[in-house]
């Protein structure tokens, strides 16, 4: 097709998909900043190359709606994010396009290189952004396939003008000649020149000295070149004439390759233009104002108000997060207190190893982190914390069912793997009250690392005995039988007490606030009482805190049929969190009916 009627289409098309992407955004919330921002880069690509012969794969995924939409996904995509719809990510098990799961951030560099090693005939094209190019993941892989990988394209997608920003028309000129095939097949052949010894030492580092001194001045020497790649760009990502013509290069040449790509996070739809931040990802909202509803406050929103209040008083506090301190509730302390707040950005592990050193100083550091990405820290909380005992608060938001963000976000793991740490205690507040307590007590507790888990849902307010460590308290008294709720839990059972008394089932009902260490003194003095024992948890149910409490019982002389609720199922997909409590049996009438098989339950 002709150039310039290719360019006329891709127009046409990339204002449709900019319709349809913030249509569906404002109804079902998503990731809209970062995918109006590469529409026309992902036509491009998508015009250059032939997927999914050729394989483009998204680092963390969330910018790949564009991608979903022009790879046969287009009538369905108003199922964004909705149960049984089109997920939030990549995802092999939705299309032959998506080349690889995504969802956390680094893993795509190093999936793409292990791609294009196995499939040498077929060029592996990697999206990734700038944030995630400092993710330690991503790093160990462009260390590792520097000069290795010929068919591999690395497109850096620049959004937030995070890696130095070149000067005027030179800097163009000369990173358009520097990437076009002459250069990139000089630099080569001198390259192959020097390594044979054919000119001596003194001319081949003149000719270094040359190249390095004429893009010192118009464009920053890259590390991508000092790690083995041929260096293009930057380009502007939203022209496609530029986009068109450097990828077609792109193709051609031998890599590594590592493309900068310039783009603007929210293009075309103003409101996120202004506000990238705000919608970046976002619930839904109006599409006139931009204007999202205002809900209740948020577990994230009562932890970012008590660590002020806490900071007020105690200067040894320090706030650490990963790339999340709007999300986390941190926005009033990293503001209040710029020397003690720390974003870390996509870095887990490098996170909680800081706050490592910063408690071996007598510092009180609290890292708050989405309870699926401190999966990626599981070496150092062993190695760097747990091991050396250290004060160190893990504050796991997001824990349990997340939603709409689907099987690689869910936070159903942290209890299991934290219970196979030895000194790391566990709680879970019931309600908001109960979590301010935590909070205070954290201030106080001495003895070593703390994780304290959240729910991503409204702060529940409902009046608790006063939170003492390690102490279980009856919140209902009954008979017969006995409900052990775990943190978010506590509020599923007391929505459906009443309708479990109409049934005639009146248990007593305890709130666990802590899941490590067990309240051996309760267990002993009350466990025998009762004829069933059902422990609830928003979490995976192997290894989680049924689990613990089968192993210590296993110890004592008890003989009550114990079951255990949560989650059993595989990965659990995206939908609203509402909706999958239900489908777990965790919520509403299917926990009623779960209830009821315990009890019934021959044993």
């Amino acid at each position: 097709m002709d150039k310039k009627k290719l360019i006329e289409e891709l127009t046409i098309k990339s204002n449709e998909i900019r319709k349809i992407l913030i249509k569906t955004a404002c109804k079902n919330g998503g990731h809209i900043g970062p995918n109006l921002g590469v529409v026309e880069l992902t036509l491009a690509l998508h015009s250059v190359f032939d997927s999914p012969k050729d394989k483009i794969l998204f680092d963390v995924g969330h910018q790949s709606y564009v991608h979903k939409i022009i790879t046969g996904r287009e009538d369905e995509f108003h199922t964004l994010r909705q149960k049984d719809g089109i997920g939030p990510f990549t995802d092999r098990e939705e299309s032959i396009h998506d080349q690889f799961i995504s969802g956390h951030a680094g893993s795509a560099l190093s999936a793409g290189f292990g791609i294009a090693t196995a499939s040498k005939e077929n060029k592996v094209i990697v999206v990734i952004g700038d944030a995630s190019m400092a993710n330690g993941h991503s790093l160990e892989a462009l260390n590792n396939m520097g000069g290795k990988c010929e068919n591999i394209i690395v497109i850096l997608n620049d959004n937030e003008m995070s890696i130095g920003t070149n000067v005027g028309s030179l800097s163009k000129f000369f990173s358009r000649a520097m990437g076009s095939k002459f250069y990139l097949e000089l630099k080569s052949d001198v390259e192959n020149i020097v390594r044979r010894g054919k000119i001596g030492n003194r001319i081949a580092d003149l000719i270094g000295r040359v190249e390095h001194g004429v893009k010192t001045i118009v464009a920053p020497v890259s590390m991508s070149e000092l790690l083995g790649f041929k260096y293009i760009g930057p380009v502007d990502g939203h022209n496609f004439e530029e986009l068109l013509s450097t990828l077609e290069k792109a193709k051609d040449l031998k890599g590594p390759l590592f493309l900068h790509v310039k783009t603007k996070k929210g293009k075309g739809y103003l409101p996120a233009e202004e506000n990238p931040e705000k919608f970046h990802g976002i619930s839904p909202f109006n599409m006139a104002t931009g204007e999202t509803a205002k809900g209740n406050i948020s577990y994230s929103k009562v932890f970012g108000d008590k660590l002020v209040e806490l900071g007020r008083k105690n200067k040894d506090i320090y706030a650490l997060c990963c790339g999340m301190v709007k999300g986390t509730g941190l926005s009033d302390y990293f503001n209040e207190f710029k020397d003690r707040a720390y974003d870390m950005g996509i870095a887990e592990g490098h996170t909680v190893t800081f706050a490592g050193g910063l408690a071996t100083q007598g510092k009180l550091p609290y890292v708050a982190i989405y309870s699926t990405f401190l999966q990626r820290a599981y070496g150092q909380i062993i190695h760097d914390i747990s091991i050396q005992n250290l004060s160190v608060n893990f504050i796991l938001d997001r824990a349990g069912i997340v939603g709409e963000d689907g099987k690689t976000h869910q936070g159903l793991y942290d209890i299991s793997y934290l219970l196979t740490i030895p000194r790391i205690n566990i709680l879970a507040p019931t309600n908001a009250k109960e979590f301010q307590e935590i909070l205070d007590f954290s201030v106080r507790y001495k003895k070593g690392p703390l994780a304290i888990r959240i729910p991503r849902d409204s702060a529940w307010d409902y009046d608790t005995p006063t939170f003492e460590f390690g102490k279980w308290k009856d919140i209902q008294k009954g008979k017969d039988t006995l409900i052990l709720a775990v943190g978010s839990m506590l509020k599923e059972i007391i929505s459906i007490e009443k309708e479990l008394n109409n049934r005639g089932i009146s248990p007593t009902i305890v709130g666990i606030s802590t899941i490590r260490p067990l309240d051996n003194k309760y267990i002993e003095k009350n466990f025998s009482n009762y004829k069933t024992i059902i422990t609830i948890e928003e979490g995976q149910l192997k290894s989680g805190f049924g689990s613990y409490l089968l192993e210590e019982l296993n110890t004592m002389d008890i003989n009550s049929k114990i079951f255990r609720l949560g989650v059993k199922s595989d990965f659990v997909p995206h939908g609203k969190r509402g909706e999958l409590l239900e489908e777990l049996g965790l919520r509403g009438e299917p926990l009623i009916n779960e209830i009821e098989r315990c009890i019934n339950a021959k044993y």
